[in-house]
C-alpha cells in the first residue's frame, strides 16, 4: 500500500441497525423507512507513518452510548483512510447482545 507523508488513519465508527424514520412530508409522505448501519460515533483512533511489513498497532477507543442503547443492534466497523479520504480496508464487527 502506498502511503504518503501525512500517512494513514486507523478510523473506528459505532454503529446502530434497525432504526425506523417517519417521514410526515416530502416524496416519502406517510411511509416508514428502515435504516441499517447508522454511524453514532466515530473516532480517529490513531495515524500510522510506517507501513512495514507484519506491523503491529494497538489503540483503545472509548464511546460513550445513549440513551436506549442496545447492543444487539450495533457494531463497530474499523477502517484505513488517508488524508484525500480513499478508504484502503475495512472490518465490521457485531457487539455481543449484553455489554
Amino acid at each position: 500500500m502506498k502511503v504518503d507523508s501525512t500517512g494513514i488513519d486507523i478510523m473506528v465508527a459505532l454503529y446502530e441497525n434497525g432504526l425506523v424514520t417517519d417521514c410526515p412530508r416530502g416524496e416519502n409522505s406517510g411511509r416508514f423507512l428502515a435504516n441499517d448501519y447508522v454511524v453514532r460515533k466515530l473516532e480517529k483512533l490513531c495515524t500510522v507513518k510506517d507501513l512495514a511489513a507484519k506491523k503491529t498497532v494497538s489503540e483503545t477507543a472509548h464511546f460513550t452510548v445513549w440513551d436506549g442503547f442496545n447492543s444487539a443492534k450495533c457494531g463497530v466497523a474499523v477502517f484505513l483512510q488517508n488524508a484525500s479520504l480513499q478508504i484502503f480496508g475495512t472490518q465490521s464487527f457485531q457487539l455481543p447482545d449484553e455489554i
